[in-house]
């Protein structure tokens, strides 16, 4: 058996800093309910699925950026300590973008139901796709593996954790108290105070913003 002695402080070890930091997951809700029966609906959902997330990504720009993909979702991060945009411009384009990717999702996801044709389980179920964001604000520790940046730390759990929610509504933007005091909306917007438990991490404070209940500014 061979032990990995300074190479492994090296690869593993290197580069590592923590940010004050605003975590994102875009995900995609609705996918687990497309009829992936056989292989031509596994091809057509996974190419919607596909369409949608570069759609999102596509709207992505610095401050902002994206960690990694998750199977159905994004994971983005935002650095609030930034040397290069003031915290007013991060508060401002991280309100903007969460508000842009609904109109994104929903803009691509009407134009896929026109141009289909098909009538597999995956395509006559693009209505049921919707769009879930939470936000949390914290610190994470950037780090690298041979090639990939990685983030980790408590709210970075938290913040994946906050998808496993008691939410009864199928799309949202769900913010934690202290997300919500760092983003600045191009107007305001109508949200419902809630909570969350977490066991080891306690009562979480939330807001939510549902775009069905309200017209997206």
């Amino acid at each position: 058996m061979r032990y990995i002695g300074s190479g492994y402080r090296d690869i593993f070890m290197n580069d590592q800093v923590t940010h004050q930091v605003l975590l994102m997951i875009a995900d995609i809700s609705g996918y687990t309910k497309f009829m992936v029966s056989s292989d031509l609906e596994i091809e057509h959902s996974q190419r919607v699925i596909s369409e949608l997330i570069q759609t999102i990504i596509e709207q992505v720009e610095i401050p902002l950026e994206v960690s990694k993909l998750e199977g159905d979702a994004i994971f983005l991060y935002v650095k609030k300590d930034s040397d290069v945009y003031s915290r007013e411009d991060v508060r401002k384009v991280t309100g903007e973008k969460l508000i842009l990717f609904f109109d994104a999702f929903h803009e691509k996801l009407q134009e896929l139901r026109g141009d289909v044709s098909c009538s597999c389980g995956a395509c006559s179920n693009l209505h049921a796709l919707k769009l879930k964001i939470v936000v949390h604000s914290g610190e994470a520790l950037f780090y690298r593996i041979h090639h990939f940046n990685e983030l980790s730390g408590s709210d970075v759990i938290l913040v994946h954790r906050l998808l496993k929610n008691s939410m009864t509504i199928d799309e949202y933007l769900l913010m934690t108290e202290a997300a919500y005091a760092e983003i600045e909306f191009p107007c305001q917007l109508p949200v419902e105070e809630g909570s969350e438990n977490y066991e080891h991490l306690g009562k979480v404070k939330t807001f939510v913003y549902s775009p069905a209940s309200a017209a997206t500014p």
